[in-house]
């Protein structure tokens, strides 16, 4: 089962923090392709010592790609306390009662010069419970959960794509092999006809002939071993089995394996081409080259 890094879920959840009161929370969260696991959180003061619970669940459920959530507080609806800062006020009290001895003011501070001073009242917000805070993270992971089905279905396609991709790749090893095997059978035949010649002189004669002769004897021995790509094609041929096999598979983290073992593929087409001089394998090389690009363009994108 394929799984894309990207995707989107989000829900408004209500969580009960009293009998007659519930906490209203919009939840969005989203992943982008990454090498490795990132995540971003944006959560309300309320909540934010459940920021490294949350990221823990993000990492062990989605495993890879850079994760944003944001939890917005949909309407406040927790009560809060307004109460005066008497330490804050004792202060400000002694400082102007300073000011009056030294300086020589008499006038008296009236309650309402006081109240404009800065931080003499506090807001004082209600704690969540613990059952409360295991509530929001339960309805975290359902959020999660979407956003995961999101994965699979673009994972789907993703799959099919590669799919194809490797079906198309499959069809042009088995021309390089024939083209391959096509050369390799003209290169005998030059080489018979050379061997046959040489064979016509002496074998004590020498002369400009029996020299050019065995020169290309020489070349086309060595045109030979290299036209050889056998072990290439076979071995391109695994890489690709290991693909189809891979992509099936109940894991849920592919894609660096998978991108893996398509450079391996890669690696043994890039051999075929530098062996092979020939038209018709160098032409399906690149062909080949291209659709690799398109399988690790989609393998980059998956979990």
């Amino acid at each position: 089962m394929i799984q894309s890094m990207t995707g989107y879920a989000s829900a408004i959840i209500e969580i009960p923090i009293k009998a007659d009161t519930k906490l209203s929370l919009s939840i969005n969260i989203k992943s982008l392709n990454s090498r490795y696991f990132e995540a971003t959180c944006k959560v309300p003061y309320l909540l934010s010592n459940l920021e490294v619970s949350l990221q823990k669940i993000l990492k062990k459920l989605l495993h890879r790609g850079h994760v944003y959530i944001s939890v917005k507080m949909q309407y406040d609806s927790l009560k809060h306390s307004v109460i005066p800062s008497m330490q804050t006020i004792h202060g400000y009290l002694q400082a102007i009662q300073q000011i009056k001895t030294e300086c020589g003011f008499a006038e008296d501070v009236s309650l309402q010069t006081l109240l404009k001073l800065p931080n003499i009242l506090q807001i004082e917000e209600e704690d969540l419970s613990k059952n409360s805070q295991e509530l929001i993270l339960q309805q975290v992971q359902k959020v999660i959960d979407q956003l995961i089905q999101t994965r699979i279905t673009e994972g789907k396609a993703l799959s099919k794509d590669i799919k194809a991709q490797t079906s198309t790749i499959a069809k042009k090893l088995n021309l390089i092999k024939k083209a391959s095997a096509k050369a390799s059978k003209e290169k005998k035949k030059d080489l018979d006809t050379v061997i046959s010649k040489l064979q016509s002189f002496s074998e004590n004669e020498l002369c400009t002939n029996k020299c050019i002769l065995e020169n290309q004897k020489q070349n086309l021995i060595s045109d030979l071993e290299k036209i050889d790509i056998n072990e290439e094609i076979v071995r391109a041929h695994a890489h690709l089995k290991t693909i189809q096999t891979l992509l099936p598979e109940k894991q849920e983290t592919k894609g660096k394996k998978l991108d893996f073992i398509l450079q391996e593929l890669n690696r043994e087409i890039n051999t075929i081409a530098s062996k092979c001089s020939n038209f018709t394998i160098s032409s399906l090389a690149i062909d080949i080259k291209s659709e690799l690009e398109k399988c690790r363009e989609q393998a980059q994108n998956i979990v």
